[in-house]
């Protein structure tokens, strides 16, 4: 077992401070430092001075929990408030990350399939329905859908005698988590989280301005999205213009209405827009689709659940679960938490995923396989978007120690963010970069950071800091947060 623990913090080790990396990164981590980042803290009693002179100094009218523990002697360094239910933001993602490697397993793949009742095909004629049955794969893309339809063609289907039928039965229809804020809803990283995710249900496109003021600015798409009809009204205003903006609406048949103005110049301004009406977005891009294909349908394009007996024509995989989760965790992808949170919940109950049997599925997870005590935690959304999700750091403690310590480490570990290299935390810490390997978490009046620190001793230590605050203060909490992360890394056992 200590041969075992051994390995580990090795690798940990190497992740974060095997040179030759640092050799291969083109771009230099930040340049500021603090001034003893690298004088040594000796024992427990003077790393819990530090610890607290950090939070006394930053003089926050905050409730702050921090946990630290060591990985190889099991042993606390420090505990302040760590039986606190506190909101946990973002880091909420590891317990969702922890429940789906356990239950799903790590070679897990998100799978959106075509299915028909059809005896055979003649002259090129589909004889029957085709279903396309989506599994709320949030790494889906428009060209995988057009590769899929486009295979069709390769079986020699030039025509469906009936209809396609679209099975967005995976997930249920509440598409934001409970709790979510209202101005989180317009920006794509609350997009809905719906059987049917394609790009995110995010569209990105350009609006660049005349060189003649008075004259519409032009909308500039990518063929890498499919997109609603569009209706521009953005005028070109003299490039001395300071007050412009653009405003985005749409109307219920998911026509994208932007209006405006932009000052005339060369530079173009991007615009992100989240698809709000999920079904009449996926009808109209599947009557696209097929007709672009050459595909004719003789019915319709509408809704409808997959019986069972049908024939498999085609399938498209995601990447597996562990790549999603590199992502979820480097990223903070909300979206991927989000159908992971529901798949889990569909899969543990055989019903249609939901938040409601998500929490149930991850709580329960997390309990019966990892041990963690779940009492009074509230999981609502699994990217920990909603600031009604709580946790204490002792809960979160649990998972981390559990994920060190069992075979999911290396991808689970592996996955978060670095500190001055990657994900969330490649421009924080760059004093002490490779040294810490750790989740962040940020929502108004809430910043956590919770994961792996090695210390001077090259010991992992396990750390989970939660601040619950005002407003207005992540900035301040964060540097809080870099504080405490460095004061690990200077810590060395008294011998």
């Amino acid at each position: 077992m200590k041969l075992r623990y051994l390995l580990i913090s090795l690798w940990i080790g190497f992740c974060c401070l095997h040179p030759s990396q640092a050799k291969q990164k083109k771009h230099k981590p930040p340049t500021h430092t603090v001034a003893s980042a690298k004088t040594p803290i000796y024992g427990t009693l003077q790393l819990v001075s530090e610890i607290n002179k950090a939070i006394s100094e930053s003089n926050y009218n905050a409730y702050i929990a921090v946990y630290v523990k060591s990985m190889k002697y099991g042993d606390s360094l420090y505990a302040r408030n760590i039986y606190r239910p506190l909101t946990p933001a973002s880091t909420l993602k590891i317990l969702t990350a922890e429940a789906a490697l356990l239950f799903l397993g790590p070679n897990y793949h998100f799978s959106t399939q075509l299915f028909t009742d059809a005896k055979g095909v003649k002259n090129g004629v589909l004889q029957g329905n085709l279903y396309v049955v989506l599994s709320g794969d949030p790494s889906l893309t428009y060209y995988d859908l057009a590769d899929l339809i486009y295979s069709l063609k390769n079986q020699q289907i030039h025509a469906i005698s009936g209809n396609v039928y679209i099975d967005n039965t995976a997930y249920d229809q509440r598409f934001y988590g409970p709790g979510w804020e209202w101005q989180d809803k317009k920006y794509c990283y609350a997009a809905p989280i719906s059987a049917s995710i394609i790009n995110h249900n995010c569209l990105s496109f350009k609006v660049t301005p005349s060189n003649v003021s008075g004259r519409n600015a032009q909308v500039v798409t990518s063929s890498h999205y499919f997109y609603p009809q569009i209706k521009n009204a953005v005028v070109t205003k003299a490039n001395r213009t300071k007050t412009c903006a653009l405003r985005l609406s749409t109307s219920p048949s998911s026509i994208i209405a932007i209006d405006g103005c932009m000052p005339r110049g060369r530079y173009a301004w991007g615009v992100s827009y989240v698809v709000a009406n999920i079904p009449e977005y996926n009808r109209a891009l599947f009557k696209s689709l097929v007709k672009q294909m050459g595909i004719d349908v003789y019915g319709t394009v509408t809704f409808g659940s997959a019986p069972n007996n049908l024939s498999l024509i085609g399938q498209h995989l995601s990447k597996p679960l562990t790549s999603l989760i590199n992502d979820m965790l480097k990223k903070s992808d909300n979206v991927i938490a989000g159908a992971l949170f529901k798949k889990l919940g569909q899969l543990y109950t055989h019903q249609p995923g939901s938040w409601e049997n998500g929490s149930l599925a991850v709580s329960r997870i997390l309990s019966k396989q990892a041990g963690i005590n779940i009492t009074g935690m509230r999981i609502l959304d699994g990217s920990g978007l909603s600031p009604n999700n709580l946790a204490t750091s002792a809960q979160m403690m649990q998972a981390l120690d559990y994920a060190y310590h069992h075979p999911i480490n290396i991808p689970f570990i592996s996955a978060l963010p670095i500190a001055g290299v990657d994900g969330t935390l490649k421009h924080r810490m760059g004093n002490i970069a490779r040294k810490v390997q750790a989740k962040t978490g940020t929502i108004s009046g809430v910043a956590s950071l919770a994961g792996y620190a090695v210390n001077a001793d090259k010991e992992a230590l396990a750390f989970v800091i939660m601040i619950n605050g005002s407003k207005g203060l992540g900035w301040r909490y964060k540097t809080l947060e870099d504080k405490i992360a460095t004061v690990l890394t200077r810590h060395k056992r008294l011998s």
